[in-house]
């Protein structure tokens, strides 16, 4: 059986020193890595294939599919954003 884990963000070491991510607004809702393990704990229980420890990443993907332009336009901002600032070099 496969899963596919989902988190919106992880708080780790690797996002605390990724200085220019700290603009990005869902760092601070960050979960930390046994928040995410006992929402993939779960989702084996209950035999899921979709694991979304932040329950609004369910709304992304559901936009996504629904305006699917309109979310890779959003996505390519973001990238550009994170670009400028250094944060995706």
């Amino acid at each position: 059986m496969a899963q596919a884990i989902c988190p919106q963000g992880v708080r780790i070491r690797m996002l605390d020193n990724a200085r220019p991510l700290q603009e990005v607004p869902s760092r601070d809702a960050a979960l930390t890595p046994e928040d995410v393990a006992e929402a993939t704990w779960q989702a084996l229980h209950d035999d899921r294939f979709l694991v979304l420890p932040h329950p609004e990443v369910a709304d992304y993907y559901a936009h996504r599919a629904v305006d699917t332009h309109r979310w890779l336009t959003g996505m390519n901002k973001l990238q550009r954003r994170l670009e400028d600032q250094g944060a995706l070099r």
